[in-house]
């Protein structure tokens, strides 16, 4: 398929792990189950440690493999979401456009309706490659499921550029209800078509910091509600006190998608 890169392999042993390593220079490791960034390695010849080693074994010993993948100079993630139902029927869901740090560890996610995501999308990769491959994993992923997976399932991409924009078109795939789907329907639920903004998962080293946080925006971004959907404005999407130190929040409105 045109326009889409991405390759991986499947380790079984710590010698198959070692001799990636050495042949790609630099790779990231990733436990076959995991989530949200978590159960990554970034690795090197250089780096290739006795941690990072004895973290191999351990995913060895416990799953049974580790995938290996090269480094790839990301633009930006982005996933398909889809809704697997009792039939054994497909359906695509929307688009989830979310922000990573430095380590793949999830941020957030823009909340914004498919067709500004896919007009954002489309300043790097052509419509035409989305779509082929929306319709490609349509039809394979009744086949791969089964009916032995009903609900939800996010798969993870990338925009990608090496020496030119390309779709890396399957870095991960949930199976499972995930922030991605979560910020899809609260979207098209709750908030103007119109509209863009952020939802946000913020962690707080000390106590008494949410709180002073979640008292500020209150006052400097009130809601408004257009026809009983919010436009803009701040809401706390989870309760705040003194000892909070975890917190989901949305925001409208945004000037920059990422």
């Amino acid at each position: 398929m045109k326009g889409i890169c991405g390759e991986a392999c499947a380790c079984f042993t710590l010698e198959e792990v070692r001799t990636i390593v050495a042949g790609w220079g630099r790779c990231v490791l990733k436990a076959p189950w995991s989530g949200s960034g978590r159960g990554l390695a970034f690795v090197s010849n250089e780096t290739w440690t006795a941690s990072v080693e004895g973290w191999t074994a351990r995913i060895l010993r416990t799953q049974g493999a580790v995938m290996a993948e090269p480094i790839y100079n990301k633009v930006c993630d982005f996933a398909m979401e889809f809704r697997a139902d009792e039939d054994g029927k497909v359906s695509f869901a929307g688009y989830s456009l979310f922000e990573t740090d430095a380590f793949g560890n999830y941020k957030g996610n823009l909340l914004a309706s498919d067709g500004t995501i896919e007009h954002w999308l489309e300043a790097y990769i052509s419509l035409e490659t989305l779509y082929e491959v929306r319709q490609h994993l349509l039809a394979v992923l009744p086949q791969w499921l089964g009916r032995r997976y009903i609900g939800y399932l996010g798969i993870d991409m990338m925009v990608c550029h090496e020496k030119d924009y390309m779709l890396h078109p399957c870095v991960e795939i949930n199976l499972r209800m995930n922030m991605g789907v979560l910020s899809r329907l609260f979207f098209d639920r709750y908030v103007c078509p119109t509209a863009c903004g952020r939802f946000v998962i913020e962690h707080y080293p000390a106590s008494g910091e949410a709180l002073r946080f979640h008292i500020y925006m209150q006052d400097a971004y009130p809601v408004r509600l257009v026809g009983g959907r919010l436009e803009s404005g701040y809401v706390s999407l989870t309760p705040v006190g003194e000892d909070t130190r975890y917190q989901a929040y949305v925001l409208f409105p945004i000037t920059e998608i990422v």
